[in-house]
């Protein structure tokens, strides 16, 4: 049995789509294997940031409803085929109902050492849904008061749901604009959210012209950081550097 973990966040435009798959990308390029499921309906990004738009056919949708087998729309990234990708419908009409998706991961699960449950912002239906089927959470965060304090409602809604496992990630961290921000440190951001802190992510132009471009990291502090959380996923003990 994999991991199957939810990544969330209760603001929007955090980098979640982009943690979740520079996070699975790095797992699998250390020999895991990894599946991303995309639930934001009808508002998917996933299929750009992996550089599969042309080859993106059908869809979680088509799976739940079944249209299509679970492989007939399950596409191998370009860059690791360790990793798959499994993309959000089209079109919000395509509702995803909790039991299909939870009979899908259960029936997933044992092909995967990762599933990451890519939710939509906030903690609407989509939130709902990813809820029934993970048994963790990863919730991506932002250094500022309302990402935190959004961060804080959707953990403990979490744990309403019996998800007990909940780690953080803090994303698009410049440590000079911390110190003369409205939250003077990290620690706040984490006490705040409520979450065991998994990793730091700092603000990089690397990081997002690849995540617009379909791209691997290039070397450097973005990708040094992403292979630090994927290490303590693999239950490494590798410290945590918190300005």
């Amino acid at each position: 049995m994999g991991e199957l973990m939810l990544v969330t966040s209760g603001k929007g435009g955090v980098g979640k789509s982009t943690v979740s798959f520079y996070t699975g990308l790095t797992l699998a390029l250390r020999g895991r294997k990894v599946l991303i499921i995309e639930l934001d309906t009808g508002l998917r990004s996933l299929d750009v940031i992996a550089g599969i738009s042309e080859q993106t056919v059908y869809h979680l949708g088509d799976v739940t409803a079944g249209r299509v087998k679970p492989s007939e729309a399950i596409v191998s990234s370009p860059l690791c085929k360790n990793l798959q990708l499994l993309c959000a419908p089209f079109s919000p009409e395509d509702r995803i109902e909790p039991h299909r998706l939870a009979w899908l991961c259960q029936g997933l699960d044992r092909f995967y050492d990762y599933t990451f449950l890519d939710a939509p912002a906030g903690i609407g239906y989509g939130f709902k849904v990813g809820c029934t089927a993970a048994r963790s959470a990863l919730i991506v965060a932002t250094p500022d008061p309302i990402s935190a304090r959004d961060g804080g409602v959707v953990c403990d809604l979490l744990a309403e749901a019996g998800i007990t496992r909940r780690r953080l990630i803090i994303n698009r961290v410049d440590a000079k604009a911390v110190a003369r921000g409205p939250i003077s440190d990290l620690d706040e951001i984490i006490d705040t959210v409520g979450a065991r802190l998994l990793g730091v992510l700092p603000e990089s132009t690397a990081l997002h012209l690849a995540a617009v471009s379909g791209r691997a990291l290039p070397e450097g502090e973005a990708a040094t950081a992403f292979a630090n959380i994927a290490r303590r996923l693999e239950g490494e003990q590798v410290p945590l550097a918190v300005q």
